[in-house]
């Protein structure tokens, strides 16, 4: 039989159009790895070419046995239903299809009314209004993966030879482009890994590098205060002697003043020539041992302060009295409170409530107290040395004020500074990140304290608002969880994340 020179033309232009169409996607495939975008592009191109009612890609799930799939990616006319997103069942399948699929196997049926298939097979393709149906399997390497669906939905449809090996071609093509893209998909997330894992040994370097730095802050300012303390204990035990022999000595002098004449000529010499003003010295003298018995009581108060800050000798979990680590804080920052360059002296307005002894790390707590203190200053010096910021008409204050609760405390820090915008309060603990001037800060201050009182089980939150000041708010428990966490040493890692917005009070009892 001699074809018709029409029907040979006509065959060769769905020639041209399959080979135009397949070229298009290996294409689509070639230049990128967008899986969606590839599969969406490529069931357009068949439902054209082939002018079904719908195309579809169905991702069975090899975990319930191909049992189940999903509808991902659809091309349908206007009149017939989408079932895009629609959960395909067909209890089955994997027992009595998935292999042959697998293997290569394609189905094509011209009517499924037609075809001897079971009522539940018949059940579910009618379900998408199905009337004549091509299934091709899309494989990722020698599994599996989903299945390209065509559909005729308007009646019956024979589905010619060439069109079954021309979407058999295509569903080779999109088995390519699925590998490739699983591929991106390991490849990325295993950049993903190395990048998280990169930032943390970052991070745990860093942080390693400032526990280092403290501890060595911490044995210098132990060390002075211990260097201190002796040449003080000396002169302050001493002290109550010397005043002791003054007193005796005033007394005698006083005796022989009464009882002696005045006018002896060697005496009046030795005076004249001493430039004596013995009455001015009687009275001057009590009160220079009074002043350098204040003086000694003032050093051993910093000795102090500098001890209990290091807290070297308390490396372990204790019971402390957090007011005295405030205390101890501000009195180490005494010379940055005090007026300077312009800047008038911070005030300091304390507002105690009666606290009970708290379960903490007291050196960590207290590096949270001077970081947070320290950048209230700060924004009080920037103030002044920055023409953009608005000075407050009120004098640089800090307002400290705690709170008991049932099991819980509250310590709140409060300045009357310019505040921060939004988009600082995002990335305020964030390592790294600060507003200060190159040199002048590491932006590590805020993350540690963070993560200190994180380690603590407690919260440390920040409320500001441009022109409306700063106000950061710790709660810690009273009672610290013994956990093994709680042991370990401090560690910047992301299993803090950002601390919560809701307000700090608000989960206190």
């Amino acid at each position: 039989m001699i074809n018709s020179p029409s029907g040979s033309l006509q065959s060769c232009r769905l020639d041209l159009a399959r080979e135009k169409t397949q070229f298009q996607i290996i294409s689509k495939i070639r230049e990128s790895l967008d899986l969606d975008a590839i599969l969406q592009t490529t069931i357009q191109e068949i439902r054209q070419l082939l002018a079904v009612d719908r195309v579809g890609v169905v991702r069975l799930d090899s975990a319930k046995g191909w049992d189940e799939g999903e509808f991902i990616a659809e091309t349908v006319l206007p009149r017939f239903d989408s079932a895009l997103a629609m959960q395909v069942r067909d209890h089955c399948f994997g027992k009595q299809y998935a292999e042959a699929y697998q293997n290569g196997r394609i189905q094509a049926i011209e009517d499924i009314y037609a075809a001897g298939l079971s009522d539940c097979h018949i059940e579910i393709l009618s379900q998408f209004q199905v009337r004549a149906n091509l299934l091709v399997p899309l494989l990722q390497g020698k599994n599996l993966w989903g299945l390209l669906c065509i559909h005729q939905c308007s009646g019956p449809r024979q589905w010619a030879a060439d069109d079954i090996e021309f979407v058999a071609k295509i569903a080779v093509h999109l088995g390519v482009a699925i590998q490739h893209a699983e591929l991106l998909n390991q490849t990325q997330k295993q950049a993903l890994e190395l990048n998280q894992a990169l930032q943390s040994l970052q991070s745990v370097h860093v942080q390693l590098a400032h526990a280092e730095k403290m501890a060595s802050l911490g044995q210098l300012a132990a060390g002075v205060a211990h260097e201190i303390n002796n040449p003080v204990n000396f002169i302050q035990g001493n002290l109550a002697h010397v005043d002791h022999y003054v007193k005796e000595l005033i007394t005698l002098v006083t005796h022989y003043r009464v009882h002696c004449p005045s006018d002896i000529p060697a005496m009046q010499t030795a005076a004249e020539d001493l430039d004596l003003d013995l009455d001015f010295l009687l009275e001057d003298l009590p009160k220079i041992l009074t002043s350098m018995r204040v003086g000694t009581i003032r050093i051993s108060d910093i000795v102090k302060g500098l001890r209990n800050f290091s807290r070297l000798d308390e490396t372990g979990l204790k019971a402390v009295d957090l007011h005295e680590g405030i205390d101890n804080t501000l009195r180490m920052l005494k010379n940055r409170l005090q007026a300077m360059g312009g800047r008038s002296a911070i005030q300091v307005r304390k507002t105690y409530g009666h606290l009970p002894k708290v379960e903490c790390y007291p050196g960590q707590i207290n590096q949270v107290f001077m970081s947070l203190l320290t950048n209230a200053i700060d924004v009080f010096d920037e103030m002044r040395a920055d023409a953009s910021l608005t000075p407050n008409a009120a004098p640089p204050t800090l307002s400290i004020s705690t709170q008991a609760f049932t099991d819980a405390v509250l310590i709140m820090i409060e300045d009357n500074g310019p505040g921060m915008t939004d988009a600082v309060k995002a990335k305020l603990y964030d390592p790294f990140f600060t507003t200060k001037p190159v040199g002048r800060g590491t932006g590590l201050g805020l993350a540690i304290s963070y993560q200190i009182i994180t380690q603590h089980q407690g919260m440390l939150q920040c409320v500001s608002e441009l022109g409306q000041g700063t106000e950061f708010s710790i709660k810690l428990p009273i009672k610290h969880p013994k956990s093994s966490k709680a042991e370990a040493n401090l560690i910047i890692g992301d299993d803090v994340g950002h601390p919560g917005r809701n307000p700090i009070l608000a989960s206190s009892s």
